[in-house]
């Protein structure tokens, strides 16, 4: 008995050791960390490059509307205002030598073409042809269906800007 307590009194206390901290992170955490920063980046480099890329677009409806707004133009000189803005933009987005030279139906193809998923109005030549008619009370028949200017107008403007907003690049 007396040499079981001289063995329990030598005996010493557990040592545990000291508890794990979180300095210095493990490589794992590295990797996640600097992954995280990575994507965000990224995301807010596409972003700023989507933004700066769109600029024309946003310049463009803003054009569009301030034509719309125009108390003392007629709604075919509206119209071919309009028009004109289409016409910077496509250059703009697909340059001059494709674009430029384009005119009545090869126009509103290569409009179709470059937006197939928006709708083109039925009969947007006619609606198109209303800019180059001098009296803007002339009416539009086409298949027995008479438009007033102010629809051509409103059929124009809305496919505009649907185009401009839309198109591919």
């Amino acid at each position: 008995m007396q040499i079981n307590t001289s063995l329990v009194e030598q005996l010493h206390d557990i040592q545990l050791p000291d508890p794990v901290g979180w300095w210095p992170l493990a490589f794992s955490w590295w990797i996640l960390i600097f992954s995280i920063i990575a994507i965000i980046a990224g995301a807010i480099w596409y972003y700023l490059d989507q933004k700066r890329r769109n600029i024309y677009r946003r310049s463009a409806v803003q054009q569009v509307e301030e034509i719309l707004q125009q108390t003392d133009s007629t709604e075919n000189v509206k119209i071919s205002a309009i028009n004109a803005v289409l016409k910077r933009v496509a250059v703009t987005a697909y340059g001059r030598l494709i674009t430029a030279s384009l005119h009545d139906q090869a126009w509103l193809d290569f409009l179709s073409e470059t937006a197939s998923y928006i709708p083109q109005p039925e009969h947007l030549q006619d609606v198109l042809n209303v800019a180059y008619k001098p009296n803007q009370e002339d009416k539009i028949d086409y298949t027995g269906n008479t438009i007033s200017p102010t629809t051509a107008l409103e059929i124009w403007q809305d496919y505009a800007i649907k185009w401009i907003k839309g198109h591919h690049q």
